[in-house]
């Protein structure tokens, strides 16, 4: 009886690394089966990604890897969304009966309610021999050391490729995710760690999202109000509404 070959599985994100790990798979004819990007919800019908990103993924990324990869391109979804999240009730402690509210900074309950279970599931089910491929650049040192070369490797490691060549790559290929044009990484939209360029692109640039954080902040019996570590949604958007202004009148008076 021959063995099954074992199964190559890429774990994508959409970001610059995770798709430079495709091409390379793709350009020097490494073993590939499937591609899988695990997509937060902020609601049933919503989806926690910044818009940009979730558009490149379903309609450049996810076409591009099944017709011109050939390649599975699969969609993992936890069973909780962020509203779930938000919305859960406290059952002990000083603030029993109280909502939970937002996600705390450093302690995200949203990776690991809704971002985690579907990868476990997912990897529970795969053959033990399976080998993924994990998008860690060379020039990440401490994370390339978790990997352990055989059932984890890493392409862009073994290829010889920094993150500015992964970025380069995607570039050269037009599978650049269009976040880069404000951030420097890809996160949920309502992330608390979220930089103000992020923060003031969804407040500009999708309003009807983020006032429902606002929304959300006003409910009743809301325990963890603030959306990072010192503001609320509503806080961040006066000052970064403010500061924006402000800045664009300065300039515009030189």
């Amino acid at each position: 009886m021959i063995d099954d070959p074992p199964k190559y599985v890429a774990s994508c994100s959409g970001g610059k690394d995770s798709v430079a790990t495709l091409l390379l798979a793709a350009q020097h004819n490494e073993p590939l089966d499937e591609a899988v990007f695990s997509e937060v919800m902020f609601d049933k019908d919503t989806s926690g990604e910044v818009p940009e990103h979730r558009d490149f993924i379903y309609d450049r990324l996810k076409p591009f890897c099944e017709k011109e990869l050939g390649i599975k391109f699969t969609i993992l979804h936890a069973d909780k969304t962020y509203d779930e999240v938000f919305h859960h009730v406290i059952t002990r402690g000083p603030h029993k009966g109280e909502v939970r509210g937002f996600a705390w900074a450093g302690m995200c309950a949203v990776n690991r309610d809704c971002k985690i279970p579907p990868v476990r599931k997912y990897n529970a089910a795969l053959s033990p021999d399976t080998v993924s491929y994990v998008g860690i650049a060379e020039d990440e040192p401490k994370r390339l050391a978790r990997l352990d070369g055989i059932t984890k490797v890493s392409l862009l490691a073994k290829y010889g490729m920094t993150e500015a060549d992964a970025y380069k790559l995607c570039t050269e290929h037009g599978l650049l995710s269009p976040i880069y044009a404000h951030c420097r990484r890809n996160g949920c939209w309502f992330c608390p760690n979220a930089s103000d360029e992020e923060l003031l692109h969804m407040i500009t640039k999708h309003p009807e999202l983020f006032d429902r954080l606002i929304e959300w902040e006003n409910e009743d019996n809301i325990f963890h109000r603030r959306m990072t570590r010192r503001e609320t949604p509503s806080e961040i958007k006066a000052r970064l509404l403010s500061k924006s202004q402000t800045g664009f009148s300065s300039a515009r008076n030189k």
